[in-house]
């Protein structure tokens, strides 16, 4: 792997959003939007719900902001990159990319929400620490499924179908380990539930690394 490649292409990913700053502002607005309506229904925001209703909003609002990461761009662009980079470059930085994004992504809403319905968390470490592992996992499975509606002519509804059930058990382990930071349960085992995590994010990720060249020269 080229550092200084996977660099420019990480650059290169954020001028280009930069470039396209309304379909950014789309994406927080979707967020921010979704977040003041559930606010408006509950009126009052207990921790549980608020701990739920995070990483829903989470989910859908990264999956709108990922599904472009190789849908928005056109097959010779492709073919173009092919000759300048290794395929283990191209994704790796894509993968930095949409980690950075969504990692921005949950701090946004994590700030509307605490406007709205306060922020209940009793241990910051723990929530934290389980949140940027939870948010590795989920930007590894929505970039690698874009690759693979990419190659199937860019059908962004595969993309949903396929992603979904592969990010339910990083959701589901990041409900309880949230669930413990708000104090709404104890749990002694809980370090048990962060290695799980980063073992999750470690098999998808080799999956990626392995899979995602053949598939790009496909």
């Amino acid at each position: 792997m080229n550092i200084s490649k996977v660099k420019d292409i990480f650059i290169k990913e954020l001028s280009v959003e930069f470039r396209q700053r309304f379909a950014v502002g789309g994406i927080f607005l979707f967020a921010a939007t979704v977040v003041f309506l559930i606010y408006k229904s509950f009126n009052d925001i207990n921790p549980r719900e608020w701990t739920i209703l995070l990483w829903i909003i989470m989910l859908f609002a990264g999956l709108n902001a990922v599904v472009k990461s190789f849908l928005q761009e056109r097959r010779e662009t492709y073919l173009y990159y092919y000759t300048l980079f290794d395929p283990i470059d191209l994704i790796v930085a894509k993968l930095m990319y949409n980690f950075v994004f969504l990692t921005s992504l949950f701090v946004i809403i994590i700030a509307i929400m605490s406007v709205f319905a306060g922020f209940p968390v009793k241990s910051l470490g723990l929530f934290v620490t389980g949140s940027l592992v939870g948010i590795l996992g989920i930007a590894i499975v929505f970039t690698f499924v874009s690759v693979i509606s990419a190659t199937e002519g860019g059908n962004s509804t595969l993309m949903s179908i396929l992603a979904l059930p592969l990010v339910l058990p990083i959701v589901l382990l990041l409900l309880k380990i949230s669930a413990v930071s708000v104090r709404l349960m104890t749990d002694t085992s809980i370090g048990q539930d962060i290695w799980m995590l980063v073992s999750i994010d470690s098999i998808l990720l080799g999956a990626m690394i392995l899979l995602f060249p053949s598939l790009w020269r496909s």
